[in-house]
């Protein structure tokens, strides 16, 4: 007799993760949390060192997840200057500031019904934290320059190499946003 293939198992990217990850069992259990976290829509905290593939593996909850069909927005905290962080993840109406010809949505309004990635979540500066806070607790992101905030449905997974837990007892990461995008921790 043949065992009966689901169809998430027969997925392109779950083929293409059991390639890469070959049959190590270490592995095989991260690949168990990886589907456990992607049928769930709580946020995600991936830890690890630089290199790990932490990336790889927030694209595979995506992937696997049922907000698949949407957009996956990766956004490196770490390499956005902080004067650019909030137009790129915010977006901006026209004429909110010297060159501003167009309206841009954000990465936020991007991700909508899908998901965004912040990787090296544990460099952004306390202020950003704070406005980051903000639109994951109330699920609305205001444009630089808009009146109004707009509602978006987006599930959060950050990534970073150091010890938030560590960081939030020295003062370097905000508790409450730590809190907020711990749902589930893969280390």
């Amino acid at each position: 007799q043949r065992a009966s293939i689901s169809p998430e198992d027969q997925s392109p990217s779950v083929q293409r993760f059991r390639e890469m990850i070959g049959r190590d069992e270490k592995m095989l259990i991260v690949f168990e949390w990886i589907r456990t976290a992607a049928k769930s829509d709580i946020s995600v905290l991936i830890l690890g060192p630089t290199g790990s593939g932490k990336e790889v593996v927030a694209r595979m909850i995506h992937e696997l997840s049922p907000r698949s069909v949407a957009n996956f927005q990766a956004v490196n905290c770490a390499a956005l200057p902080d004067t650019l962080f909030e137009s790129e993840i915010f977006g901006y109406e026209k004429g909110a500031f010297t060159g501003a010809h167009d309206r841009k949505p954000g990465r936020l309004e991007l991700a909508n019904e899908g998901t965004l990635f912040l990787d090296e979540i544990g460099e952004l500066p306390l202020a950003l934290q704070a406005k980051l806070l903000r639109v994951v607790e109330h699920r609305e992101v205001t444009r630089l320059g808009a009146l109004s905030p707009r509602s978006i449905d987006v599930r959060f997974l950050a990534a970073t190499n150091r010890d938030l837990e560590t960081e939030v007892s020295r003062g370097a990461f905000r508790n409450d946003l730590y809190f907020r995008l711990n749902g589930i921790s893969l280390v």
